[in-house]
């Protein structure tokens, strides 16, 4: 028996190296599957400006693009429906741009045709880079000047932004609080210390002056070192977008699975909170195996329903905010966990004190001593009872706080199955992801709830005095970090969506 157990471990380990090996490689936007980054460049010519406005939208943005260009419904933008959205949405950005030279606004026309691609991202899904040529006049005369250019759009999407001046042949640039090279190279690969806080420069200032003989120095749109726009692997993506024959779908369910669990033992799902939240509480190891599919559930509707509003209304629907929205919202309903246990806490300690009152009283009364109450007496037991007994109501509500805000790489795998026709196979896959982070945070749970139990048992039998006391302040310091940390997730999540 054990040899066989000993096999398949092998076997399952073999198989889910083998679908990595297998799985089409995915590469992911290095700043998030949600962002639309922008930047604009500025050259300062002696005859007028020359600026670019560059976008470059992530996989899941770039997908409501691709809808929102689809004027015909045919499933497909054209080359006609394409460049009608690259010229709308150059418009579009040269009116949100704020330009003045010498306090003076300035107007800004296009200089040319705009240029859009669909770089390759997570899954097969296409990315989208687009750049915007604009031009400005410079001023009829004077020796110095002042510029001012800034960017007022905001889609309220997460993103990088920023502002690059240099000076054309014949311009010299006194001062400026923008750099003259892109430390993105416009958007094409974005510097590694800067991934977890990207730059947020929407505006900027320059003095330049008119001067013979010098030389231009040219916006560099290659940085120093950085990391490449497409380049952080997404497996589970890969998944939807790979072999399709049947040894490689079962493989892929199997890795699925594998990855769900990863991804719930990453930070961020809530797996301190809920062993703090059972350690405070009595509950049964059948509720924290339940626990484990109310997650699961939890975490698979979010993600068909989300999917399906980016479906039918992707271009008005600003993703990351809805997920930031729904991680506050987790927050809130953990800090009301947290309270309740507290409340509960005190309720049992102050319900504890007062029988212990009575119980004086009566002895004081009678002045009769009763024997020793047995082992097996309830008031013996009733200080290690250790925390309220827990309710359905608040596993369903723990389970909705740990799988309510859906991943962004189950929401892409579900936007490749729908892109390449693989709807059953994306559906199945999203399960299998939401499995495997059940069999983590229910494990979690029903490990914790034994562990908890065994030491209450522990110390009933022993009836250590300290270890009583040390009990009795479980549920209250349990319910105290539950709720600070449900408030710390909260406003994170606040602050974040800005």
């Amino acid at each position: 028996m054990r040899r066989r157990r000993t096999r398949g471990l092998l076997l399952s380990g073999l198989a889910m190296i083998a679908v990595l090996a297998i799985a089409t490689p995915a590469a992911a936007h290095p700043l998030g599957n949600f962002t639309i980054n922008r930047g604009i460049s500025v050259v300062v010519g002696s005859s007028g400006l020359s600026l670019e406005y560059v976008f470059d939208m992530a996989e899941i943005p770039a997908f409501a693009a691709l809808q929102a260009m689809d004027t015909d419904n045919d499933g497909t933008a054209n080359l006609a429906e394409r460049h009608a959205f690259a010229t709308a949405t150059c418009a579009a950005a040269a009116a949100g741009m704020s330009l003045r030279i010498d306090s003076a606004p300035v107007a800004l026309r296009t200089a040319g045709g705009p240029e859009l691609s669909f770089p390759s991202g997570a899954g097969g899904l296409e990315t989208l880079r687009l750049v915007c040529p604009l031009h400005a006049d410079g001023p009829a005369a004077g020796e110095e000047h002042q510029l001012k250019v800034a960017d007022l759009a905001d889609d309220g999407h997460l993103g990088w932004h920023e502002v690059v001046i240099a000076s054309g042949a014949g311009v010299q640039i006194t001062s400026s609080s923008a750099p003259d090279r892109s430390s993105s190279g416009l958007l094409t690969a974005y510097p590694k210390q800067s991934l977890d806080a990207p730059l947020n420069v929407r505006s900027a200032e320059a003095t330049w002056r008119l001067a013979a003989g010098v030389t231009a120095s040219p916006i560099d749109p290659q940085p120093a070192a950085g990391t490449p726009r497409s380049s952080a692997a997404d497996p589970l993506a890969a998944l939807a977008a790979g072999n399709a024959s049947l040894p490689g779908l079962l493989l892929g369910v199997l890795l699925a699975v594998g990855l769900g669990a990863l991804h719930a033992v990453s930070p961020g799902h809530g797996k301190t909170l809920v062993a703090a939240y059972l350690i405070g509480s009595r509950g049964t190891l059948r509720q924290a195996a339940g626990l484990g599919v109310t997650v699961a559930a939890t975490h698979t509707a979010g993600v068909f329903l989300l999917g399906m509003v980016m479906l039918i209304a992707g271009q008005f629907l600003v993703p990351e905010r809805v997920i930031g929205w729904l991680s506050a919202a987790s927050g809130l309903l953990v800090v009301g966990l947290g309270i309740g246990l507290v409340s509960r806490a005190v309720g049992r300690r102050r319900h504890g004190h007062e029988h212990a009152r009575e119980h004086q009283h009566a002895h004081s009364d009678t002045h009769v001593h009763p024997p020793r109450h047995a082992p097996s007496d309830d008031h013996s037991d009733a200080p290690l009872q250790v925390g309220a007994q827990l309710r359905a109501r608040n596993v369903v509500a723990l389970g909705l706080a740990g799988g309510m805000v859906p991943s962004a790489s189950a929401l892409i795998v579900l936007l490749v199955a729908v892109s390449t026709g693989r709807v059953l196979l994306g559906m199945t896959l999203i399960v299998a992801f939401g499995i495997g982070m059940a069999v983590v945070l229910g494990g979690l749970a029903i490990a914790t709830t034994w562990l908890r139990n065994t030491i209450v048992v522990g110390a009933r039998v022993t009836s250590n005095p300290l270890a009583v006391r040390l009990a009795g302040w479980v549920p209250l310091v349990s319910g105290v970090a539950v709720a600070v940390a449900g408030a710390a997730l909260a406003v994170s999540a606040v602050v974040r969506l800005g």
